[in-house]
Order: structure tokens, then C-alpha cells, then sequence
């Protein structure tokens, strides 16, 4: 039997997956990671803030590094100078109940960057900024969104010199 590559394919070993692709930006100083207080979300105001990394879902079509900078930009008021070419981290999370859908699953790309300053803008995405070490980030977990708890395994201050 040929397959027609036009028409989608359905595989018996296989389920349907619908990925939504988010970049995220990783700015480290001196071991620590910064996180962004973020107060947009209905769960974020009902919790009190959520703490974020800088970032959000990729347009379609959207270059990854040239989205993670319009993000930043927009969250926060800030210049980025420098993205690292490739993710430093990535990682999947299945989210269930999420935007009117039953589920998808996520692919979260993390980027190093730098910026030219800290000097943010607040905005209801970024009411403050601070720079967390891995020991921190830990006790931190219950303050942040469950898509960010990978991360919490996964950071290294190593891996930013």
C-alpha cells in the first residue's frame, strides 16, 4: 500500500500529539537563575504571583531565537544582546485541560541570553525579577508553574560559564 504524503497519516503505534513549542530565556548571574514574578494568569493572581522564566508560546511560522526576543521584549521592556545559538535545556510536559483542549503536550525550549541591563519594565507578565540558586529553586517549586518543575532538575550553574 503507498501512503500519500499529502494526506495525514494515522499510525497504530503511535497516538495523536499536538505540540505546542514555548521558548524560554535563561539569564544567569553568578550561579543563579533569574525568574521573573509573574502575575498574569488567573492561577498566578489566586496563588498570589507565580514565578516564571522570561518567554511564551512561538507564532507560527516564528524563528525560535527571534521569538524568545520578542517575548522578552514584551514582558519585560528589555534589550536582549546575545541568545545562545542552540537550547541549553528542553524538555516535554503533557498538559491536560489547558486553552479548550483535552490535552497536548508542550515542547519547552530554554535559551541563555544576555541583556544590555536589568532595567525592566513591569508589566502585568513581569512585576519583578530575581535571581534564584538551585537550592533556591527547590524551595521555590510550590511557587512556580508545574511546566517549570523539570527545570528545577535540570539547572546547573555549570552549564552558564
Amino acid at each position: 500500500m503507498k501512503l500519500d504524503p499529502r494526506e495525514p497519516q494515522q499510525s497504530p503505534d503511535f497516538p495523536d500529539a499536538f505540540y505546542r513549542v514555548s521558548i524560554k530565556g535563561l539569564l544567569v548571574r553568578d550561579g543563579k537563575l533569574m525568574m521573573v514574578d509573574d502575575y498574569a494568569g488567573i492561577r498566578s493572581r489566586e496563588k498570589g504571583g507565580e514565578w516564571e522564566l522570561p518567554g511564551g508560546g512561538v507564532d507560527f511560522g516564528e524563528d525560535f531565537r527571534e521569538g524568545l526576543k520578542r517575548e522578552i521584549k514584551e514582558e519585560m521592556g528589555l534589550q536582549p544582546t546575545w541568545i545562545s545559538e542552540k537550547p541549553v535545556y528542553m524538555w516535554t510536559q503533557k498538559r491536560i485541560g489547558r486553552r479548550g483542549i483535552e490535552w497536548f503536550y508542550v515542547l519547552i525550549l530554554a535559551y541563555q541570553f544576555e541583556a544590555e541591563n536589568l532595567d525592566f519594565v513591569p508589566t502585568e507578565e513581569c512585576r519583578g525579577i530575581t535571581f534564584f540558586s538551585k537550592e533556591e529553586l527547590k524551595a521555590q517549586k510550590e511557587k512556580m508553574g508545574d511546566q517549570l518543575h523539570p527545570l528545577i532538575d535540570l539547572f546547573d550553574p555549570k552549564d552558564f560559564k
